[in-house]
């Protein structure tokens, strides 16, 4: 079969290896043949699912975050203002808490409020009846924390903690008061929990206009911690969450994204991963997020050399918002991961695939032989007409498409080389000719190229008859011309329309003066006759037309077309100049 396929034609192995293609591409994609399928294939496959992963990373982020900008609402709406005591609104701030912690229980179950004399109230929700609230006054040393079990259900004895706390110099308290919309504090350490967290805040006014607190709520990284560890992206995979500046918030690795004492956190940066595709996937990153910024794109895959110099294809996606968020979910899976995966179900798909291969070769070469042959004959006469070879043949007798193409082809030759006035060959028609015998391309080159004679002709006498009887007629004698000159030539010669009263006549295989000579006397002869078309027309009885000719041979006299009709359209000019001084002088124009 690979032996019929390489004498095949082109056309044929476009009608069989497409299927082929197809066919294989399908198993090798999800067999141990990857090699087979290519690069391209593996990394279509690849950047699909690392883009697909780290959307879905990245929309989980989004939840976080855009559940934190609702809950800030509802627990103090804009334009809502406060009490400089917290005691006076404390049961109405317990209630819209209760009513904000309601909206994203799985993702902020946690909201609080500190005021510039150092209160604070929070509430935190175990369930959906089960909450705390924790209240700090400025004026005690001790904070409280109260369970409760509805919105407006009765508080339990609290549990009083004096360990110090003042909500004015957390971080997220910092944050709000400083910004004028809502706003992400830095990564700390949660003050009741001990969990790792990012706090959305906001700044809350009094009655006056005058600041007075800020409302905030967290985002556990615990949760998107253990949303990462749980992805399972590949055997080797890496999937990880991490700042802009490159430390870490959460990665599958399964390593601590930080180390903290009492309320300092020291945090892990990307590129002192204990886990080496997390560095390497970073380095490279910002080196491609550089490269993109520089150019403009916003191409979310790359791949980097891995452990063991293994290809690593990654992608990336960013999770912003309007409070200043700007993180960065990256994906990253090495290539045997992908072969192992695909490997799955390559042996049936594998056989399936052979087996399909030799019934699509068998039912395509069934059909070969019947549509490539005329078409292969068209290609050869397309190739023949562009290399400036004439009178090409083609007799292809069919009813289908193929047939169709075949007339077009031929109707088409037929006009881009005939004058469509005289029915002689075009200008551009004879240029392309010359082109090719100065070329010698073709396979007749040898034969016919060699030597030929060029001869230009200029009719005299036809401006007479163009201006006394009109441009029809002057049509008329051109075409009669055009027929006359035909007479002359040998099958492969060519006679042209140069333009206007212009014609060109070409003699393959020979050039010199003396054939030359004889050709210039059966012109004069055959150009002798009076017109047949002005027989009838009156007063134009007897007219005939001369012709002023000019001759140039090659190679002798140039070897560029442009030279050969320029040398023959200045003889052209001398013999016309010749024959009027002669007509002054007396003598008989014979030209």
């Amino acid at each position: 079969m690979i032996h019929i396929l390489r004498s095949s034609s082109s056309l044929a192995k476009v009608l069989i290896l497409p299927f082929v293609v197809l066919i294989l591409a399908l198993s090798l994609l999800v067999g141990l043949l990857s090699y087979f399928a290519g690069r391209h294939a593996v990394v279509s496959v690849a950047e699909q699912m690392l883009d697909q992963t780290a959307d879905r990373v990245a929309l989980t982020v989004q939840r976080h975050i855009d559940g934190a900008t609702s809950v800030l609402e509802a627990a103090f709406p804009r334009g809502l203002p406060v009490t400089t005591d917290i005691n006076t609104d404390l049961d109405g701030i317990r209630a819209r808490f209760w009513i904000a912690t309601s909206m994203h229980p799985e993702l902020n179950n946690y909201v609080f409020y500190g005021n510039r004399s150092g209160d604070f109230v929070g509430l935190f929700r175990y369930g959906v009846e089960d909450a705390e609230l924790r209240v700090k006054r400025a004026t005690v040393n001790y904070r409280s924390a109260y369970r409760f079990d509805r919105i407006g259900g009765q508080l339990s004895m609290p549990k009083n903690d004096e360990t110090k706390f003042d909500p004015r110099t957390r971080p997220w308290y910092a944050a709000g008061q400083n910004s004028d919309r809502d706003a992400w504090s830095e990564i700390y350490i949660n003050y009741w929990d001990r969990d790792l967290v990012a706090t959305r805040s906001r700044r809350v006014l009094a009655k006056n206009g005058q600041f007075e607190g800020v409302v905030a709520t967290d985002v556990s990284l615990k949760v998107l911690n253990d949303f990462v560890r749980d992805l399972h992206v590949s055997a080797r995979g890496v999937a990880f969450i991490m700042e802009a500046n490159g430390n870490l918030i959460a990665s599958s690795s399964g390593e601590s994204i930080f180390t903290g004492q009492q309320e300092q956190v020291d945090r892990l940066r990307a590129d002192a991963s204990q886990n080496e595709i997390i560095r390497d996937a970073y380095v490279t990153l910002q080196q491609h997020l550089a490269e993109e910024e520089n150019l403009g794109g916003a191409n979310t895959t790359f791949t980097f050399e891995g452990p063991g110099g293994e290809t690593i294809y990654a992608s990336y996606s960013w999770v912003r918002d309007s409070a200043g968020l700007s993180w960065i979910t990256v994906v990253a899976v090495p290539r045997g991961d992908f072969l192992d995966i695909l490997d799955k179900n390559a042996r049936w798909t594998v056989v399936i695939a052979v087996l399909a291969v030799i019934i699509a070769l068998l039912l395509g070469l069934s059909v070969v032989h019947w549509v490539v042959r005329d078409v292969r004959r068209l290609s050869r006469a397309a190739a023949r007409i562009g290399k400036g070879q004439m009178n090409v043949a083609l007799k292809i007798e069919r009813r289908d498409e193929i047939g169709q193409l075949a007339d077009s082809f031929m109707q088409m030759q037929s006009e881009l080389s005939t004058d469509k006035l005289t029915g002689v060959t075009s200008r551009a028609a004879l240029l392309r000719y010359l082109d090719a015998a100065v070329h010698k391309r073709g396979r007749r080159a040898a034969e016919l190229f060699e030597q030929f004679t060029v001869m230009f002709i200029d009719l005299n006498r036809f401006k007479a008859i163009n201006d006394k009887l009109g441009h029809e007629y002057g049509d008329l004698t051109l075409i009669e011309v055009g027929q006359r000159l035909r007479t002359i030539m040998r099958e492969d010669d060519v006679v042209a329309r140069f333009g206007g009263d212009e014609f060109v006549l070409v003699f393959w295989g020979i050039a010199e003066a003396a054939f030359a000579d004889k050709v210039r006397k059966k012109i004069e002869d055959v150009l002798a006759p009076p017109l047949e078309c002005l027989m009838e027309v009156e007063g134009a009885e007897g007219m005939t037309v001369g012709a002023s000719i000019g001759v140039s041979f090659y190679p002798q006299d140039g070897k560029d077309a442009e030279t050969l009709i320029k040398l023959a359209d200045h003889g052209m000019y001398e013999d016309k100049a010749a024959g009027r001084k002669n007509e002054k002088d007396g003598g008989r124009d014979h030209r």
